[in-house]
Formats: structure tokens, sequence, C-alpha cells
């Protein structure tokens, strides 16, 4: 029974995207208007320099949330946010999501909440950097990130 209800799951994702379906877009309405541009797009005018191996820029932010998207070649140190509950959506790449104390596996589409004080790193398991949607709650601050050691 098991195997027959994964080889459907399987037939099911493995299924073309149809034509006429429109592209996946990021939109958020912001004070300063809304935002509605293709993934695609993001990707394109905010690559992640050879040399780097995180970047992290904001889109927008509001006064209670700031919206960015986040690239990670291979992997974050461990560390926690205080002050900021994280909402995470993988759109590229898959890996490793260490919540806590245990590390499971994530991929596209993958929908994270991270409530603050929680250790968390992604680790990338792919060939291109990994690159997520995350909103910080409240806005984020710059400041609020501690490295947690092992």
């Amino acid at each position: 029974m098991r195997f027959a209800l994964l080889l459907l799951l399987l037939l099911l994702w493995a299924l073309p995207v149809r034509a006429d379906a429109p592209p996946a877009v990021l939109d958020v309405l912001l004070p300063g208007g809304r935002v509605t541009e293709s993934i695609a797009s993001q990707f394109e005018a905010n690559p992640l320099p050879r040399d780097r191996e995180f970047r992290i820029v904001e889109l927008g932010r509001d006064s209670h949330t700031s919206h960015h998207l986040v690239w990670i070649r291979d992997r974050e140190i461990p560390h926690r946010h205080d002050g900021h509950d994280l909402f995470v959506v993988i759109v590229r790449g898959h890996g490793g999501m260490r919540l806590g104390n245990e590390e499971r596996p994530v991929g596209e589409g993958s929908i994270l909440y991270v409530p603050r004080g929680t250790v968390h790193a992604f680790r990338n398991a792919a060939e291109q950097p990994a690159v997520a949607y995350a909103v910080y709650a409240p806005a984020f601050d710059g400041q609020d990130r501690v490295e947690v050691s092992e």
C-alpha cells in the first residue's frame, strides 16, 4: 500500500507544469506600495558573488515585519535570534535545516518557522547557491544574531 501511494505521489510530482500557468512571483504589499516581481528577476538582480558564501538582501519592511532574500552557498553558522521570529520559504536548492538540536531534510517549497531563541542553521546540499525568502517579526534590526558554538 505504501509503495502504491509513493508511486502515485512520484507520478503526480513528475507531471509537467501547465504551459499557461503563471511564473512564480514575489507579491508583497509594503508601505511604499505593492511589489510584484518574478522570483527569477530577483535572482538576476541580486546574484551571490562568487567570492561570498552568504548574502541577505532586504526587499522591504513595515512596522511589524521585514522581508528578505537569502543566498547560502554552503552553510550557515548555527545561531539564534532572541528578539525575532523567522518564517522561511526555500525558493531554490535543498539541504538540511537545523532547528534546535535536530536537522531534517528540506527542499524547494519547504516552509519553516523558527521561533525566537531557537538555534537554527541551513546546510546547502545543491550545486548552486540555495535561495530562501525570509520574513522576520518584528522587523529585523541587523543586530539580533547570536552565533552558537557547537
